[in-house]
Formats: structure tokens, sequence, C-alpha cells
């Protein structure tokens, strides 16, 4: 049977339906176990007891990866969490504890880099779920019905052992020096191959470490600094409670943490296996096709980067705005066209209300979910700078809002419908962000003053054209 893995979280059943695009529970029991199957064997007629398990060595998988990251879904494919869920749910951690990363320090900062370990101990397959269990007398036949109710795939097993996970991200407190940052920071954290002296390659490997330690050091105590961990398994003791979360300390709990995790696993992962892998699943009256979620990656991580790339930029606009009413900023058009006075966009266009539905079964009971057909929209397009004024920034951040809308739409018609991932002549129903962000205009600091009435006659002798022309000069 082929499987699939994703996040781990307290709420799932064996037997469980499962939807593995959007990564959600469906309903309890979709499969169950034959009346006739035999139990399995217990622990000690297999030898695993608690006493032996703790006696003998385990064997353990590992992977270690410590890797430069660029985008945010290098962070969400190593999680195993799909771009959906992070759309849909807006965050990166499956066991509704909180965000574990905020997806803005990653794209505004210069150099971040990961580490990663993931250990598996055992994974338990429960090979007695054979029996697909449909519900008598649902009223809504429809495909999309039942793929809301059963999903495409159960929950067959568990993964057991941990996993670790650490970012470190960097980012200039001069602009200017964004690049230079990141070209040291990538000497320094991935320890590049130099020419080493075979006369005496100890002598040399000291003097390097020294080197790529001190470059270390200046990066994170010059510039701003972040720093993300997670960890499931292992236990508490990864590192000293006092001791600060630095690369070094990241890797040094990198290493030691499989030793912990033999002693100390978790479940981290599920183990779907689609409704079709079942004999049952088709001698059953109820039949439907379901959704074949393989060939929407690409597009979804597209989709992913986009929502992430806008939600930067509604915050971007928000802090923009501030400073703009507290006087501490000026803005200026970046293209100082006197003839755009707004943006040139469509109005969102109205969707059509989902019908109310019935009740999965006889009871009054009911379930919230997607649109009941596919909503194609046109393609929403802004062509004109938007105005310099705070009504401008309003402006923009709603238009930011409508694009992230039509975003979390276009999850959901894949969701229905997966063939429009591969559709070539299907186009993206919102703007590019980095088009939306062209149209956008620029931030200037305004001189700090000591009282607000200064700070407001400051902000007013700022000639927005005089400043357009210096940063037309500095551009040039």
């Amino acid at each position: 049977m082929a499987t699939h893995l994703v996040p781990y979280n307290t709420a799932m059943q064996l037997g469980s339906g499962f939807n593995s695009f959007t990564q959600t529970l469906c309903i309890n029991n979709a499969v169950v176990r034959e009346t006739e199957t035999l139990p399995g064997p217990s622990p000690a007629e297999t030898g695993q007891s608690a006493d032996l398990a703790e006696k003998k060595h385990i064997s353990q998988s590992v992977t270690y990866k410590t890797s430069i990251i660029k985008k945010t879904t290098d962070v969400t494919n190593m999680m195993n969490i799909n771009g959906a869920f992070t759309i849909l749910n807006d965050q990166l951690k499956v066991e509704g504890s909180g965000k574990f990363i905020d997806t803005n320090i990653i794209k505004d900062s210069d150099f971040s880099v990961m580490v990663s370990v993931k250990v598996v101990n055992q994974v338990i397959y429960d090979h007695s779920l054979t029996k697909f269990q449909p519900i008598p007398n649902i009223k809504d036949m429809t495909q999309r019905h039942l793929v809301e109710i059963y999903g495409d795939s159960f929950i067959s097993g568990w993964q057991e052992g941990g996993e670790f996970l650490a970012v470190l991200s960097i980012k200039a407190k001069e602009r200017g020096d964004g690049q230079e940052i990141a070209a040291q920071a990538k000497i320094a954290f991935t320890r590049g191959k130099g020419e080493v002296d075979e006369s005496d390659p100890k002598k040399l490997k000291i003097k390097l470490d020294a080197k790529f330690e001190k470059m270390k050091d200046s990066l994170i105590n010059e510039n701003e600094v972040s720093v993300s961990v997670a960890w499931t398994g292992g236990g508490q003791n990864l590192k000293h409670p006092e001791k600060d979360w630095d690369f070094n300390t990241m890797r040094d709990v990198a290493l030691k943490f499989p030793d912990l995790c033999a002693k100390t696993p978790m479940r981290t992962h599920a183990l779907l296996t689609k409704y079709t892998a079942l004999r049952s699943f088709y001698t059953t009256q109820l039949s439907f096709d379901l959704p074949v979620y393989d060939k929407t990656g690409t597009y979804t991580n597209i989709l992913e980067e986009a929502y992430l790339d806008y939600k930067a930029i509604l915050g971007t606009i928000q802090v923009l705005a501030y400073g703009v009413f507290e006087q501490t900023k000026a803005i200026i058009d970046k293209t100082r066209n006197q003839n755009s006075e707004k943006p040139n966009a469509e109005a969102p266009p109205t969707t059509d209300v989902a019908p109310r539905k019935e009740s999965a079964a006889n009871s009054t009971t009911s379930v919230a979910k997607a649109p009941a057909r596919v909503i194609n929209s046109p393609p929403l397009l802004v062509t004109d700078p938007f105005p310099v004024t705070i009504a401008g920034l309003e402006e923009a951040r709603l238009m930011c809002r409508y694009m992230m809308n039509r975003i979390v739409q276009e999850i959901n018609n894949i969701t229905i419908k997966p063939e429009i991932a591969n559709d070539e002549s299907r186009p993206l129903p919102f703007q590019s962000p980095f088009l939306f962000k062209l149209l956008l205009p620029i931030a200037v600091d305004v001189e700090l003053k000591s009282t607000y009435a200064d700070q407001a006659v400051a902000a007013s002798t700022i000639d927005p054209d005089v400043l357009a022309s210096k940063f037309t000069s500095v551009a040039q």
C-alpha cells in the first residue's frame, strides 16, 4: 500500500478519514477492522516489552541537514506541511500551539540557515484496517460532499521518533550591507572548503576554526538576529537552561538529538493510505471518484509563496501608515505620475454563496466546508500607482486583502477540482506580489523632534517633489 506522511496531532485516530491536500481530519472510523480479524500479537509475544526495549539498542533512521534557506516553503517542505494548510490556517504548525516562526522574518532577512534532524525509531502500521465503512442514508450523494466527509485517505499508522528544527535569521542593520552580510554568513555557517596545508593540517584547522568563530560572533553581535526552535521528542534536557540558542548550540543539540529520542520518543507523523488501496472500497455500494492531488504541489507552492508575500506587504503597509500618521515618515511616489489619482483595479468580484448543505446523515449536525463549486474569477490587476496619502495606503491594504482572498479561494478550488492546478490555460486570479510592490509609495524618514508639535512642523516642510528628485538621482 502506498503511504503518505503528515505531521501528527493528538486529535488523530486510526481509521479516521483525512484530506491529504488540506491536511484536515474528516469523519472518524471511516475504515475499521474486519470482525473476523484476529488481534495482533502483544508486545510480550514479539519480545518488545518495556524492560527489553530499555536494555537493547534501538535501530534508528536519522536524517541530519544544515542548509541555507531563501523562502518559507523550504521550512514547510521540511516539516511535511502542505501549502494549502499554511494558507487556509495561516500558520506553520499543526498541533494548534500557535506559530512556530514569523514568516516575515525569513522574507526580510538577508541570510537564514536551517538545522534539522529527523529521527525515526519505528513505524507502526495497522494492517488490520481493511474495511471501508460508509455512512448510511446520506442525503447529499454528490462527489464533492462525499470527499468532504471521507477525504481521500485514512490514517493507517504512526511514525515514532523525534524531530528537531531550528532557523537562525540575520538581517543587516544597514540596508546597504545586506549582500556583504549574506556573503560572510554563507562562509561562516557553511564552512566552505579551502586549501589545506598538508605539512600541518591540524594547526591550520584550529586557525580556521578560530577565524570562523570570530566571524560568526561578529555577524551575530553587529546585526539583527532571530532564532526559532521547535522539537518533538528527545525530552527537555537538550541544552543547559541558561545557555542561549545560537548556531553552535543548535549544532550540538542536533548531534545528540538521536540518542535523546531513543530514550524519549514521541509520535511525529501519521501514515496515510488512500482508499483505493482497499478492496472493500470498490465493493461497497457507495462509490465516488477520489480527487488526485499528486500533481498539485508545484502550483500550491506558488500560491503559498504569493500568499506569504502579500502577508508581508500587508504588514509593511500597516507600519508605513502608522509612521505617516505619527509624522515620523513621509511617502513619495516612485514614478511621480501626476495623472494617476487612484489604482485602476477592478472591483472585487461577487462570489456565489454556497447553498446550505444537509447534514451528513439524518441528524441535525451539519458540516461547514468549501463552496459547492469551483469559482472562476477574472484576474485582479492593479496598473497605476497608489495615491501618496494615508487614504492611498488604506486602499493598497484593501487591495492586498482582496489578493489574499483570491489565493484562499484558489486553494478551495483545487480542493474541489485538482485538475485546475495543471491547466496551462488558466490565468492566475491574482496579481504578482512583486508587481504589486512596484506600485506602492516609498517611505522616507522624517527627522525626529522632541515634541509632537515640532514633529508636525518637520513633517509639514517635506516637499515630495524634492524627495522624489533626490531619490531618482541616488537611484541613477
